[in-house]
This record gives structure tokens, C-alpha cells and sequence, in this order.
């Protein structure tokens, strides 16, 4: 038995020496057929889906109330990828917003052109610099007030973008614009407008690491019985390590709905690389902030008035902090220490979450 099965393994592999001889490919040929299949293969992976996550855990530790607590801030999971003629398309759920579960984004896209993008679905509305970030390109464990209370918006739209490239091959201008249903998330078939909210971005990058960001956002609130129109100037600096931002925001209310609202964000940020061990750098961060007294329309009216009644107290307040970058390229993972200090110069009743504290965050993107 054994040697019938010796013979039969001995007339395969002559089969295939004889085969292999008949089909004998030059090196020329070889190589070809080599790249063709290298070619087929990049395609093929060019339209794959791409997968990507956030997880951020903190505890929070305030002087004032002498109590602590845990809190998952975001659990983001996204896909995005590219399709054939030039379009392309983005998902980004958040299962633990404030522990709720929200959508994000959800678009399409097609790019006539390299330079060309037109945008149609939920998207963040360009507008700032430090608003439009994702989580896991924050800096901070908390954001600014621009990006959090004054000037954080989404909404289901549809965005024209552009960029000029310069003779060097590196983007010199970038616009963006779009107007969309006005504040209407939740009920997206009730949302019929006849002045729609508006939003317009550009990026100049005049020399290397150097980047003026005007912007400017129209935008309906309180039932969409109220609205807003607010400018934005923001500039950041990059060099040998170091991250140097500003940025100021003004917004004033339709019809005398609210005070105008000023809203300041400066930071500057040190990174040291560290190529030790288990890190792989460390951030050094100090950042300070301030917004007037202010209104997101969430609370409706006063009583009888066109008045829209206060979110959010004025307030200042200074943040220092410690990033320690772990040295992993398949997950990179950063561990936050932030103090913040708040100060409220009108004797503003703060919130439970908006005094001072200490914060320690784990971060994990993938």
C-alpha cells in the first residue's frame, strides 16, 4: 500500500515538472506577470472598507464638590472608503456620547476632479479650527468652549470643497461651503427650509506649518424659530515640535435674541519625542480659554418674550496638562493628564462638570 502510494506522489510531481517546462516564463515575462498581479491586487484593496475607532475613558476629580467619577466620553466606530468613479463615503457612530448613542456622519461624496469634492449627507459644517476636529485629533481631554458650547454644529447638508496646490506639489488654499436643512437632526422630514443655515471655511497655508483659517456659520436654533450668524478667525503654527494656536469667535442673534456672544481659544503645546521603551513621546500643554454669556436655543424662551434664555454662564479658564504618547503604531494610545481652573468674573452659577478639576484620560484609535 505504501508503495502504490510513493508511486502515485512520484507521477504527480513529474506531471508537474513536465507542465512547468512547457510553460518555462522568461524573467522578462516572470515580472510582468509579477506587477500585473501586484496591480490586480491594489485594486482590488483600493475600494476596501476601512475601519476606523475611538475610545476615550476618564475620571474626574473635583476640589469643590470633593467627588469623582468615571465616564466613558466617546465610543466611535466609522467606515469609510472609496468607490469606483471617483465618489466615496463615510458612517461615524458614537455608542457613548454622553452616554447616548448618535450618529455622526453619514455621506457620500464624488470628486470630479483631485482637487474637487461635492458632499452630500450629515457632515460637520466647515466652520472653525478647533470645532472641526475629530476626537482623536483633540488635544486636551475636554474641548475649548469654541469647540464644545459656542461653535460645534452638525447638520445634513450638502458642501462644495476646493484646494490649490501649488507648483511644489503642497496645498496652498483650501475652500469649503455648504448650506444645509438648519438645526434639524432629529426630524430630518420635517425639515423644509426656505432660507437655508450656511456654513464657509477657507485654509490658507502660506508657508510651510503656518495656516489662517477664517470661517464664517448661519445657523437656526430653538425650534428653528430663533438663529445665529458667527465669524471665526483662527491661525496655527507648527515647528520642530512645537504647536502654536489662536482663535477668536463672534456671534451675534437674529432680532436681538441675546447678547452677542465673544469666544477666545489659545494654546500652545511642546512634544517631545521619546523613543524608550513603552513611550513614544511626551506633550507638554498649557491652553487658555473664555466665552461670554451665551445661548444655544436648547432652553426656548423666556416667558413671554422673543428672548432666548442662557445656557452657559461667562466664564474664563486656564488649562495645563501632560500627554504621554504610547509607542504602539497599530493602536495609538495617549494618556491625558489635565488641571483645569475656571473662574467666572460675574459670579455665573457653574455647572456640576464645569468647575475646576483634575482629569486623567485613556485614549485608543484604531
Amino acid at each position: 500500500m505504501k508503495k502504490k502510494k510513493k508511486s502515485t506522489l512520484f507521477a504527480l510531481f513529474c506531471l508537474c515538472v513536465v507542465k512547468m517546462g512547457a510553460q518555462e516564463l522568461t524573467l522578462e515575462e516572470r515580472l510582468t506577470k509579477i506587477e500585473q498581479e501586484l496591480r490586480r491586487q491594489a485594486e482590488k484593496q483600493k475600494f476596501m472598507p476601512q475601519i476606523h475607532g475611538i475610545l476615550r475613558g476618564k475620571y474626574e476629580y473635583e476640589p469643590d464638590l470633593n467627588a469623582s467619577r468615571f465616564e466613558v466620553r466617546n465610543a466611535r466606530l466609522s467606515v469609510d472608503g472609496n468607490m469606483p468613479l471617483k465618489s466615496s463615503y463615510k458612517l461615524e457612530v458614537d455608542l457613548c456620547d454622553e452616554s447616548a448613542i448618535k450618529m455622526k456622519d453619514a455621506w457620500v461624496r464624488v470628486s470630479p476632479i483631485s482637487t474637487l469634492r461635492i458632499t452630500l449627507g450629515q457632515q460637520r459644517m466647515p466652520f472653525s479650527i478647533d470645532a472641526h476636529r475629530n476626537p482623536s485629533a483633540q488635544f486636551f481631554a475636554n474641548r475649548s468652549f469654541i469647540a464644545k458650547q459656542v461653535g460645534d454644529m452638525r447638520d445634513v447638508g450638502a458642501a462644495v470643497g476646493y484646494d490649490i496646490i501649488n507648483m511644489e506639489n503642497r496645498k496652498l488654499l483650501s475652500i469649503d461651503a455648504g448650506i444645509y436643512n438648519g438645526s434639524n437632526l432629529d426630524n430630518q422630514k420635517t425639515a423644509w427650509f426656505t432660507s437655508p443655515a450656511y456654513s464657509a471655511r477657507i485654509q490658507y497655508f502660506p508657508i510651510k506649518g503656518l495656516a489662517l483659517i477664517p470661517s464664517v456659520q448661519h445657523q437656526l436654533i430653538a425650534g428653528r424659530n430663533a438663529s445665529y450668524t458667527s465669524v471665526d478667525f483662527g491661525a496655527y503654527y507648527e515647528f520642530s515640535g512645537f504647536h502654536f494656536e489662536a482663535e477668536y469667535l463672534h456671534k451675534f442673534y437674529a432680532k436681538d435674541a441675546f447678547d452677542d456672544c465673544n469666544a477666545i481659544d489659545a494654546m500652545a503645546i511642546y512634544k517631545l519625542p521619546v523613543k524608550k521603551g513603552y513611550l513614544g513621546g511626551v506633550s507638554y500643554l498649557l491652553r487658555y480659554d473664555y466665552m461670554d454669556n451665551h445661548s444655544d436655543g436648547k432652553k426656548g424662551f423666556a416667558e413671554g418674550t422673543t428672548r432666548l434664555l442662557q445656557s452657559d454662564a461667562q466664564r474664563h479658564r486656564l488649562t495645563a496638562g501632560l500627554t504621554f504618547h504610547v509607542a504602539n503604531k497599530f493602536f495609538p494610545t495617549d494618556i491625558r493628564l489635565n488641571y483645569e481652573n475656571y473662574w467666572y468674573p460675574n459670579g455665573g452659577t457653574p455647572k456640576e462638570s464645569e468647575q475646576d478639576k483634575l482629569v486623567a484620560e485613556l485614549m485608543i484609535r484604531f
